[in-house]
């Protein structure tokens, strides 16, 4: 081979390398961490989400706030720990501030941007200093929906500054992603002002009714405890970390960030030891993987799954077949995918179901119970697909996009599920995530020039 062949071969592999590992990047879920004003974890913050598999950028707070840099083209906005503008008037209450009054280029305020990121199914989390804020910014718990401070952290109750190593019970019922599977975690707390105070009694009995005390101090036991030091603060509700009711929001005062190794422990040696099996991965990564993991699940192609109510139905289908048992109910049931396929996927299925993203929940909103006059299915299986709403009446499918969907790849899935869902006489309509939450009337109006309004429709639950 000549060398002029070699170096064409050669440029040619290295193209396609920088191809693929373009490609691989634009999978990966991409955090967004915020530094500056005296802010000093984003270190470790970043490096928790690259040991997780995430790619992680930190810029200055001010990049943002001149519109340097969007939080829109991230995955999870991140506010890390340390000592925003010294704690002078209070921890975080600075920070928050610009956040709440700082108009951007745009015209709007960050906390408004971050208001439509979380809408369009971002994540935001704050540690220790970043939970001041976003508690401060009235984004924890934030039942109103306004913005307004409901709860506040305030100086922790040993009237000292506590570092120490805590451990932490997992609420069950918690509904953020970052502690899915998790039970128990240890982890260090280094902080003057973690204790939780809540507005009033109504706003107390909320965050226990609804799950949004998501982490509480516990005893090696792992019962709950408001004994100091294993509760270094004296927290109201023996709190360590709030979400909101999207669980979109989490916030912990404890740093999961400084426990990505076991030997970031002081006691590693002697645990090691007692148990050379002992993973080397310490407690706080396990926050990182999942969020990870969830996001990237979130992006793949919607997997083949059952139709609702937990029904199969016949073993083999034509194209005729499947059109015909379209139309077919029996006992309130609507039979359009296989017993195989049920049996195989039916948890895909149910998972969308319970885990809707906010503008796929906001549609649903929009049309259930009939309330275009025709009855909407969400996450029904239709052949191989999940579709994320149908009416079976009008052979109508609605899909509602993330911003994964305007990848080339994803695209050309979509093209082909398309097709497959028109041969078996549906019609597709997509509509994006922005569309759905800033523009609902219009993708109403649309819908309903698709169905045939009827007074029988059985409402939908």
């Amino acid at each position: 081979m000549s060398n002029q062949a070699e170096n064409l071969t050669t440029q040619m592999a290295d193209s396609t390398a920088a191809e693929q590992r373009e490609t691989n990047n634009e999978k990966r879920v991409h955090a967004l961490v915020l530094t500056g004003f005296g802010i000093n974890c984003e270190e470790e913050l970043a490096a928790a989400y690259r040991l997780a598999g995430g790619e992680a950028t930190i810029v200055h707070f001010n990049q943002v706030l001149n519109g340097e840099t969007s939080i829109h083209d991230y995955d999870v906005l991140n506010f890390p720990g340390g000592f925003s503008f010294g704690d002078d008037l209070g921890s975080g209450v600075v920070m928050a501030n610009k956040v709440r009054f700082r108009k951007l280029p745009s015209g709007r305020t960050l906390l408004e941007e971050i208001g439509a990121f979380i809408k369009a199914g971002g994540y935001v989390v704050g540690i220790c200093n970043g939970f001041q804020m976003l508690v401060k910014m009235g984004l924890l718990p934030d039942f109103a929906g306004q913005q307004e401070r409901e709860v506040t952290l305030t100086h922790n109750a040993s009237g000292r500054y506590e570092d120490r190593w805590v451990r932490l019970a997992v609420n069950p019922n918690n509904r953020s992603p970052f502690l899915k599977g998790l039970t128990s975690l240890e982890v260090p707390v280094r902080h003057g002002e973690g204790r939780l105070v809540i507005r009033d009694e109504a706003i107390r009995s909320r965050i226990l009714a609804e799950g949004l005390n998501c982490l509480t101090y516990c005893d090696s036991t792992g019962c709950e405890t408001a004994e100091y030091p294993l509760n270094p603060n004296g927290a109201e509700l023996n709190c360590a970390g709030l979400t909101d009711t999207t669980g979109h929001v989490f916030g912990l005062m404890p740093h999961p960030e400084a426990f990505l190794s076991l030997y970031n422990h002081p006691d590693w040696a002697r645990r090691k030891r007692l148990d050379p099996t002992l993973s080397e991965e310490g407690d706080g990564l396990k926050l990182f993987r999942n969020i990870v993991e969830h996001i990237s699940q979130r992006r793949e192609p919607h997997p083949p799954a059952p139709s609702p109510k937990e029904r199969g139905s016949l073993t083999h289908w034509t194209s005729n077949e499947f059109v015909e048992a379209g139309q077919v109910t029996a006992q309130g049931y609507v039979f359009t995918t296989d017993a195989e396929r049920w049996k195989t996927s039916k948890g895909f299925a149910r998972e969308n179901r319970q885990n809707p993203t906010p503008a796929e929940d906001h549609l649903w909103q929009e049309l259930r119970n009939s309330k275009l006059g025709a009855k909407f299915r969400r996450q029904h299986a239709i052949s191989q697909f999940i579709v994320d709403f149908v009416s079976i009446a009008d052979k109508l499918v609605i899909e509602v996009d993330g911003s994964v969907h305007n990848q080339p790849e994803q695209a050309e899935y979509d093209g082909g599920r398309t097709y497959e869902l028109e041969q078996i006489g549906y019609r597709v309509l997509r509509f994006s995530n922005e569309q759905v939450l800033n523009d609902t009337e219009s993708v109403l109006a649309t819908i309903r020039q698709h169905v045939q309004p009827t007074e029988t429709a059985t409402p939908n639950s």
